[in-house]
């Protein structure tokens, strides 16, 4: 793979690197705390990686000193907490918290382990030479527990860290996601327009959000109401995720078609859905307002009375004190609301998604020398894979001070009053040393909440519409990719409004390839063969 090792310097050169950058979305695990880990002498390998075979049965007589990136999110160090010195005792360690910027990596202070956003991350800082290679073997040896359930995850999460030939980071996942898209109804203007359950074809659908527009459902005698909105103020959205996704496509998304992969921007299933969107926007079905719209407007006008459906995260909508619907009670206390599947159209259903990959663990390149620290190191994230105690301690600090289970002494947890922002936490030293998503699967399943776990899996869409590139950065995306994502907004807007024909479409196409689409096209496939 030495040309994919070329094609990730290309790309690393484009990728903004963001500092320590571990995503809010993946949270960190918890493992037990296992006896013993390798004091052995430093050895390396001859290809300058660590072995997987270290001797994890000794003891832990030898004292290292850990150069522990901090979670990113924590806006700076807060030395000698009472997690920092429970860990520092428990492992018979001394840790130095670090900040990772852009600054302090090319000053040459590199943590021994720390957590990255993503594969376009992984690359850039593995070209400036900062990263220890990992043997492959090394995870099923000193991680069995987390090995056997990343197996268990569709498609393969290396790929995305492997170049040259090698392992640049341990990947984590997420398989319940509730961050994921799912309707969420105004189901006492279903009631009052005559439709008894949630829609869940696209007819259904159309045949909703048409009587929010046309049949008063407020019951005001006014012709005030619309049926949803949408949002195109990001730079990664199209809007409208369940529309297209019922088209089988997310515009802003890498897709396979027979064995290549085309950008959803550009294929005929989006014009199939723009035609929809059109069609509804000249019958008044669609607020004016969606180009300018945010997730938060669209909230607003749900709880206003102004819109009757809007797209919402799963973990917002699950139960009734889910924060959306616990804020539309606090509005309009006689408004009732329900979550609804993404409707099935001609190309399936499904929303936009972040799918199963989720972020990265990484040692410093210093580590390839210090087999006994990093046999310590490894012992740690074995028990925070495995240990519930250890890793809510991590996460969300101490049990009857800072959080609770919900009921009994396993479960769903809940913090304590005045400990629910994570920046009183930090004061303690939970998130930290957080090592983010590499728990087991057991762990997930006995400290999500089985309402969450049910939400999650009646109405997310799983990884149907995800990007097959898993969003990695191209190595041409800095020149073309906000020219070309501004170009589809504009164009998808103008087309859903009527400002241009619906055959437009065609002509943009081509001008989306002629203005770079067609490099990143290319780039894009030739990733794709690199992840296979």
């Amino acid at each position: 793979m030495q040309q994919n090792m070329r094609w990730w310097a290309k790309a690393a050169a484009t990728a903004t690197i963001l500092t320590s950058v571990l995503s809010a979305c993946s949270s960190g695990n918890t493992s037990e705390s296992s006896p013993a880990s390798s004091s052995a002498a430093a050895t390396e390998t001859a290809g300058g990686s660590a072995s997987a075979t270290a001797s994890a049965e000794a003891s832990n007589n030898e004292h290292y000193t850990i150069n522990w990136g901090i979670h990113f999110q924590a806006p700076g160090v807060i030395a000698d907490t009472r997690v920092q010195k429970e860990l520092e005792k428990r492992y018979n360690v001394t840790i130095k918290p670090v900040k990772i910027t852009d600054a302090s990596i090319a000053g040459g202070e590199v943590p021994d382990v720390f957590t990255l956003s993503d594969p376009s991350a992984v690359a850039a800082y593995q070209t400036q030479g900062v990263l220890m290679p990992i043997e492959r073997s090394l995870i099923g040896e000193r991680l069995p527990e987390y090995e056997a359930d990343i197996q268990s995850v569709p498609g393969n999460l290396f790929a995305p860290a492997t170049f040259d030939d090698k392992l640049w980071a341990i990947p984590m996942f997420v398989m319940l996601r509730g961050y994921d898209f799912a309707g969420l109804w105004r189901t006492d203007w279903l009631k009052k327009v005559g439709i008894e359950k949630t829609p869940e074809t696209l007819e259904e659908f159309e045949k909703a959000v048409y009587a929010f527009a046309k049949n008063d459902p407020d019951g005001n005698g006014k012709n005030d109401t619309y049926g949803l909105t949408g949002t195109m103020t990001t730079t990664w959205s199209s809007g409208f995720y369940n529309i297209f996704g019922a088209y089988g496509v997310e515009p802003t998304m890498w897709h396979v078609r027979d064995g290549k992969v085309v950008n959803g921007s550009v294929m005929p299933e989006t014009k199939e859905a723009l035609a929809t969107l059109r069609k509804w926007y000249a019958d008044k079905v669609i607020d004016p307002e969606f180009i300018t719209d945010t997730q938060e407007s669209y909230r607003t006008k749900l709880f206003n009375g102004r819109i009757g459906f809007i797209e919402e995260t799963i973990g917002r909508l699950y139960r009734e004190d889910a924060s959306t619907i616990a804020s539309m009670k606090e509005i309009n206390a006689s408004a009732t609301l329900a979550p609804g599947v993404n409707p099935t159209g001609p190309g399936g259903s499904g929303s936009w998604s972040w799918g199963s990959k989720s972020n990265y663990v990484v040692f410093g390149s210093q580590m390839a020398k210090d087999q006994g620290k990093l046999d310590r190191i490894l012992q740690i994230m074995r028990d925070y894979s495995a240990d519930r105690e250890l890793y809510l301690l991590l996460n969300q600090g101490y049990e009857g001070e800072q959080w609770k289970y919900v009921s009994g002494t396993s479960g769903p947890t809940e913090f304590l009053d005045g400990w629910a922002k994570v920046e009183d936490r930090d004061q303690t030293g939970a998130r930290m040393f957080a090592l983010g998503a590499i728990n087991t699967n057991a762990m997930r399943a006995d400290l999500t909440d089985p309402d969450l776990t049910a939400a999650i899996q009646k109405y997310g869409a799983g990884d149907n519409w995800t990007d097959a590139t898993y969003f990695m950065v191209l190595p041409s995306e800095g020149m073309y990719k906000a020219d070309l994502t501004l170009l589809m907004q504009r164009t998808f807007a103008e087309i859903i409004t009527g400002q241009k024909s619906l055959d437009d479409y065609d002509a943009y196409v081509k001008q989306w390839y002629a203005k770079g689409g067609q490099k990143l096209t290319d780039e894009a496939n030739a990733l794709y063969a690199t992840l296979k």
